[in-house]
């Protein structure tokens, strides 16, 4: 048994020309936009981008902290609260396991 070959009015060809050449419209023109059209932005938006522009000032790294901690490990005054700490760990671990059921 043979199977292929092309069948008259098979193909992609005859297909594609029939479609392209059927109903084949211009597209329509974009409609001009109405005069007096406004864009109201909204309080909290404009918050938004004031606070973002605020933040793109601020440095990643806080250069004087950074040198003011390295000096205290570096001459042995530098204290670490164990409380502070233990608070962090715990408000991560039950932020992260709030997040992960959700």
């Amino acid at each position: 048994m043979k199977i292929g070959g092309r069948k008259p009015g098979v193909g992609s060809s005859s297909y594609v020309g029939s479609v392209s050449k059927k109903g084949a419209e211009p597209p329509a023109a974009p409609k001009q936009a109405a005069r007096g059209d406004s864009v109201d932005i909204s309080r909290r938006a404009k918050d938004v981008r004031n606070i973002k522009t605020m933040l793109e000032g601020v440095p990643d790294i806080r250069i004087e902290k950074v040198r003011a901690i390295k000096t205290e490990v570096q001459s042995g005054t530098y204290k670490v609260d164990a409380g502070k700490v233990a608070e962090k760990m715990i408000g991560r671990a039950i932020k992260d396991s709030i997040l992960d059921k959700s």
